[in-house]
């Protein structure tokens, strides 16, 4: 009998790249449309496409599902880095954002806009490194860690992934405007990331083969928890002096 001919590696390696790439295509382009469109369904787009919660969650499951530590964080950190530069890559061929206005002398405002496009590129670019390795190593250790380092890593993970929201909703200070779905509807997103990062990583947790623990997982969230609050702060610190 024949023996089956091997996969040649080229194609091996091809058939493990491209769901990253699509992935990381696909979290930019919708990010985009999610500005684009007005109102609440562009709000609910930007929910499911543009928010912490969604794409550290891209990149643990892209550590998750890989085979190696190594593999983990490259991954990881291909599929953001092609996020962002298909988001800002949009931003610059589509053009109106930093295109259009003028300046209080009247001239074009198009290189002060293309200037501020390109510094909020750099950070999401350097952001993107830095998060797909964290997350990537610890999607890959929830699965793959002993026992303990495995409950420390999910906590640390669910920490990251709801920072956003917790950090939104601590300095939430339009609840007397609830009845406007701007305002509700960036509380409601806060909440479910928050909810989705826990329910999400908890899943993850538990089904792994190999043991965990349930309470070291805990505390390690609620520690992991607060210092996401904190790192997003200074994140949005950052973003405001751009």
């Amino acid at each position: 009998m024949t023996p089956p001919a091997a996969v040649p590696t080229v194609t091996r390696q091809a058939r493990l790249w491209w769901p990253v790439l699509a992935g990381g295509g696909v979290l930019g382009l919708f990010a985009f449309v999610g500005d684009e469109v007005p109102g609440v369904v562009g709000l609910v787009i930007l929910t499911l496409t543009s928010t912490g919660f969604i794409w550290g969650m891209a990149a643990l499951l892209a550590g998750y599902a890989s085979h190696t530590p190594w593999s983990a964080v490259r991954n990881a950190t291909t599929l953001l880095l092609v996020a962002t530069v298909a988001y800002y890559g949009l931003i610059l061929v589509h053009g109106r954002r930093w295109h259009s206005g003028q300046l209080a002398d009247g001239s074009s405002a198009a290189m002060s806009g293309l200037a501020s496009v390109g510094r909020h590129a750099a950070l999401w670019l350097v952001a993107s490194v830095a998060a797909g390795v964290t997350l990537g190593w610890l999607g890959s250790t929830v699965r793959r860690g002993t026992r303990l380092r495995a409950s420390l890593a999910a906590g640390a993970a669910v920490g990251l992934l709801a920072g956003q929201g917790l950090h939104l909703v601590a300095t939430f200070q339009a609840w007397h405007l609830l009845d406007d779905p701007f305002f509700l509807g960036h509380l409601v997103a806060a909440g479910a990331g928050i909810a989705l990062a826990t329910v999400s990583v908890t899943v993850l947790l538990a089904h792994r083969r190999a043991t965990r623990s349930w309470p070291t997982f805990v505390a390690a969230s609620v520690v992991a928890s607060v210092a996401g609050a904190l790192l997003w702060s200074q994140i949005d610190l950052i973003r405001s002096t751009m």
